[in-house]
């Protein structure tokens, strides 16, 4: 039997959310409240996305994330964590709910960076970025 598992337990204090743009956004910061040391690995980040409707078919958005030691300074975290949505079918993108581990070399300071290819359609939608406990 694995130890090794997550309760599921949401945060209103560690949960973010941000306006999807064309010309990309960044979420607010989530402070992992910890300088060194901790069990980083063993919490839960968590990216929601909903069907986003208008994306061009074969546009792509990119979410990576990235962290801060200064909560200024944020840069992609190495291993990279990123996922993409794909349009397709007329329909924009699918829904993405993506969960992930933090590696241990993670700083204090997380956020989720969104890009998107260009000419990628007229869309409004939201991130949600979380930290499940």
């Amino acid at each position: 039997m694995s130890t090794n598992f997550s309760r599921n337990l949401k945060d209103k204090d560690k949960e973010v959310t941000a306006t999807l743009a064309q010309a990309g956004v960044n979420s607010p910061s989530i402070d992992l409240e910890q300088i060194e040391g901790g069990d980083i690995e063993q919490i839960v980040g968590q990216l929601v996305v909903p069907v986003t409707a208008g994306i061009t078919d074969a546009k792509v958005l990119t979410f990576k994330l990235e962290d801060s030691a200064d909560n200024s300074t944020f840069a992609a975290i190495d291993p990279l964590i990123s996922t993409t949505a794909t349009g397709a079918g007329g329909n924009g993108t699918p829904a993405l709910d993506t969960r992930f581990r933090f590696p241990p070399v993670t700083r204090r300071y997380v956020r989720i960076a969104q890009t998107a290819t260009s000419s990628s359609g007229t869309f409004t939608n939201d991130l949600t970025f979380r930290l499940l406990f």
